[in-house]
């Protein structure tokens, strides 16, 4: 349990539904918080959006996936699912990090992020 708390700056919330960069954790900071990915999928295919850690140095690895959802769609029905998880990454001393969503291939799909930078 951390004591205190964050600094209005340091709080970070976003969504996305297209590819590309969530938050960006600046150098030398922490990133904790809760990651939610949903996706519907219409036709015959997958959908399997994922969010990676990404920079030089970052902990996790640059590339660590840090939530993943599989869905197989099916002819003439709708499938959907969300999946939960906390999450925390580390951006080294001397630069930024960001963590990147991947829609899925099929259907539709987003990423939710919500939490605070501190260190």
């Amino acid at each position: 349990m951390f004591t205190g708390q964050p600094n209005a700056s340091e709080i970070k919330c976003n969504t996305v539904t297209a590819t590309g960069t969530i938050i960006t954790v600046p150098a030398g900071k922490w990133f904790t918080g809760d990651l939610t990915i949903s996706a519907t999928v219409a036709v015959a295919g997958a959908s399997n959006p994922v969010v990676t850690v990404n920079g030089t140095d970052a902990a996790p690895a640059a590339g660590t996936v840090i939530g993943r959802l599989n869905l197989a769609g099916l002819a003439l029905s709708t499938v959907s699912d969300a999946i939960h998880t906390e999450v925390i990454a580390l951006a080294p001393a001397g630069n930024d990090i960001t963590i990147d969503f991947t829609a899925g291939a099929n259907g539709t799909s987003s990423a939710t992020l919500n939490g605070f930078i501190f260190g």
